[in-house]
């Protein structure tokens, strides 16, 4: 095994800045262990026409969802704070269309509809980067297939990020789109609002150009990741139908905790 490394080398302090923030993040991989230690069997993939949803579900949450999350915390304790807000917006907009699908009352067809707006998002950037040479998977599609893959992607996409956010009840569409999803979409732009953190006044001479670890976003940032990641453990236990009001308990306990002043409270 390699050497393990110790993301808070170049400020150790860092750690203890943010001591709560942190270990907050441990407490959402507590619960994703009980989860997959307990009530493995549940996780199970559905047959049927709700295939594609149970695939959906459990592969955004426990595959791109945890990595995504892991590696904001891995920026944080590095001092990037901004870059893993960005990261932290990618993991927002999965959140928000997975409650957009969950929430409808025909998930399935919703899910269905982004399977496809995927599809063809995919095929438009290879159709455009690689000057229409389609790899093999691309040349199986019947032209019946395609036309409805364009039918259905056309659907997905009438629905603006901000239509899908509106699917949350009011406090966390105000923590998750309005307050988070829009802020971090200013740093991803980086747009000169952004850039202006980068960029210091000195005695209103001189300027200095700052590109190091500093401490800035990363208190929002680690609040913020957790909550997006409990609420996405809360819509696979709901989906899977994992009874532990326990868990979901702590969860909110440690956000109270966290969060005290904000009001907001997750997508049950």
């Amino acid at each position: 095994m390699g050497k393990e490394i110790n993301f808070f080398a170049e400020d150790p302090g860092r750690y203890e800045r943010f001591q709560q923030e942190f270990r907050a993040q441990h407490i959402i991989e507590d619960v994703l262990d009980e989860i997959l230690a307990r009530h493995r069997d549940a996780l199970k993939e559905r047959e049927g026409e709700e295939r594609d949803l149970s695939r959906l579900i459990g592969g955004l949450c426990f595959g791109k969802a945890h990595k995504t999350f892991q590696a904001i915390i891995r920026l944080c304790a590095l001092g990037l704070g901004e870059d893993a807000a960005i990261l932290l917006r990618s993991n927002i907009n999965l959140l928000i269309n997975v409650y957009f699908i969950l929430k409808d009352t025909d998930p399935i067809e919703r899910c269905n509809e982004f399977v496809d707006y995927s599809l063809s998002e995919r095929m438009r950037y290879i159709d455009d980067a690689h000057e229409g040479k389609f790899p093999e998977w691309m040349k199986k599609i019947s032209i019946e297939n395609k036309k409805r893959i364009k039918d259905r992607a056309r659907k997905w996409s009438k629905n603006r990020i901000k239509d899908r956010a509106k699917k949350m009840d009011d406090s966390s569409y105000l923590l998750h789109y309005r307050q988070g999803y829009q802020l971090y979409s200013s740093l991803e732009h980086a747009d000169v609002m952004a850039l202006s953190g980068y960029v210091h006044d000195e005695n209103g001479t001189n300027l200095r150009i700052s590109s190091g670890p500093s401490d800035d976003y990363i208190g929002v940032v680690l609040v913020h990741n957790y909550a997006v990641m409990a609420d996405l453990l809360v819509a696979v236990m709901n989906y899977y139908g994992i009874q532990r009001a326990d868990l979901v308990e702590k969860l909110h306990r440690v956000w109270r905790a966290l969060d005290q002043d904000a009001g907001a409270s997750f997508v049950t």
